[in-house]
């Protein structure tokens, strides 16, 4: 299959500082992959790391804003694996410090996943993880090197109260209290898509969703998915989960809905396109085009070939170019990513970006209609 060797990088167009250079490097999926129209300091991959660390480079603004974004683990791996002995010491160690306690974290949250999937499986109750340490796993065959700091489950709505009772007694309890016909209400609203849970002593953030995300983001549910599920392995327990071919739009829609605020869900992207090749690219573009999702499937891949220089198919590229809005949302994004301040913070911004992001007609109405209900709630 052919693939794309060049494009008009974002990097080439817009001054960035230093700093945002250097994480851009270093959590691209392979830094050795040459970008042909990007500036000559930037075809040198990682060459180009060991430059720009030797640079007057504020340190502690790279590690707060790596954090920020979600993307500590892989700029420590990045810069331990290929330059540890040009990197201050003082940054190498509060990276490392960082690392250590994320990954420690992670893998105390992924014995929790496990043990809460075990229980629901014993009840009969179909449930899958949602992003987290599988995603971490099979994205990047390591739970340590995606950030998290909670945990995601889906099931059908229908099981959320035996849900609720098993977690009941676990030792969670709910996020809000609310009376049985104030959860009746809440699970049918649209503006809903997860019953959210804590565990005071463990720390523990769990949400339990019945959609992907809100009806006015997307109409994605659990009996879209449920034909699809795979065996997974995780921490020596088998998982039902779902295929890369509809990872890749959900990751979309869910990078989509928050604006694409955090490097992390590009490098997630990024990844999984890079390191799965043989994708059924067919079935994502189906099932993009059933979700409604499809531009929003092709501002996640913009993005993830601009900024981290992933490869696509050229036939996925030609696609992507051909859908003109994508090349009026992308500043949006790029704002939102790096900019003081961002499109979010913009009047109307946010609400412009998600009547652009969608194609059909029946959804920008589903977002407009929800704008206005926020606004009537606002008022009260």
């Amino acid at each position: 299959m052919q693939t794309i060797s060049k494009q008009n990088t974002w990097i080439s167009e817009k001054k960035i500082c230093l700093e945002i250079e250097l994480l851009l490097c270093c959590v691209r999926p392979q830094v050795d992959d040459a970008i042909s129209d990007a500036p000559e300091e930037l075809l040198q991959g990682g060459e180009r790391i060991k430059a720009l660390v030797k640079e007057n480079i504020d340190w502690e603004y790279l590690i707060q804003t790596a954090y920020g974004h979600g993307v500590i683990s892989l700029l420590y791996t990045r810069l331990n694996t290929m330059c540890p002995k040009i990197v201050p010491e003082f940054a190498l160690n509060q990276l490392r410090t960082l690392f250590h306690t994320l990954a420690g974290r992670n893998l105390f949250l992924t014995g929790e996943l496990v043990k809460l999937l075990d229980l629901l499986k014993d009840q009969g109750i179909v449930a899958v993880p949602y992003k987290g340490p599988v995603l971490a796993t099979l994205i990047y065959g390591d739970v340590a090197l995606r950030q998290f700091g909670d945990l995601d489950i889906i099931v059908e709505v229908q099981d959320i109260f035996a849900v609720k009772k098993l977690l009941l007694d676990q030792g969670y309890r709910p996020n809000i209290e609310m009376t049985y016909a104030e959860e009746i209400a809440y699970l049918q609203a649209k503006t809903e898509h997860t019953y959210d849970f804590i565990h005071d002593e463990k720390e523990i953030f769990l949400e339990i969703h019945w959609r992907i995300a809100p009806k006015y983001i997307t109409p994605i549910e659990p009996k879209h998915l449920w034909q699809d599920l795979e065996p997974f392995s995780l921490a020596g327990t088998t998982l039902s989960y779902l295929p890369l071919e509809d990872w890749l739009p959900i990751l979309c829609v869910h990078g989509s809905r928050h604006m694409w605020e955090r490097l992390s869900w590009l490098c997630d992207i990024a990844t999984l396109v890079h390191k799965h090749p043989d994708l059924n690219w067919e079935k994502v573009l189906k099932q993009a085009s059933a979700f409604g999702c499809r531009r929003m499937l092709f501002l996640g891949l913009f993005l993830a070939h601009d900024l981290l220089g992933v490869v696509l198919p050229t036939e996925i590229w030609q696609q992507v170019k051909a859908e003109p809005m994508v090349s009026a949302i992308v500043p949006q994004v790029y704002n939102q990513l790096f900019d003081p301040v961002r499109t979010s913070d913009r009047f109307m911004g946010r609400t412009l970006y998600h009547i652009q992001v969608r194609e059909r007609l029946q959804d920008k109405v589903l977002y407009i209609q929800s704008f206005f209900h926020w606004l009537k709630s606002g008022e009260k």
